[in-house]
């Protein structure tokens, strides 16, 4: 099979990282709305000042 690339978005401080695992380390909110989606057209997302973990690594933002 093809190499499958990393669909787990985090967007923090303007960086934006993928990944395939993501461990919150504390409180989150999800947030679904399919009639506001976000700029970049997620209807679904989770927030959270708490550190995140990638679990396996993460990868920058590729154009």
């Amino acid at each position: 099979p093809e190499e499958r690339q990393p669909v787990i978005s985090v967007k923090r401080s303007g960086d934006n990282l993928y990944g395939n695992q993501v461990e919150i380390l504390g409180p989150c909110r999800i947030v679904y709305q399919p009639d506001k989606p976000l700029g970049c057209g997620a209807r679904l997302w989770i927030e959270t000042f708490s550190d995140i973990h990638f679990i396996g690594g993460s990868f920058p933002a590729t154009a």
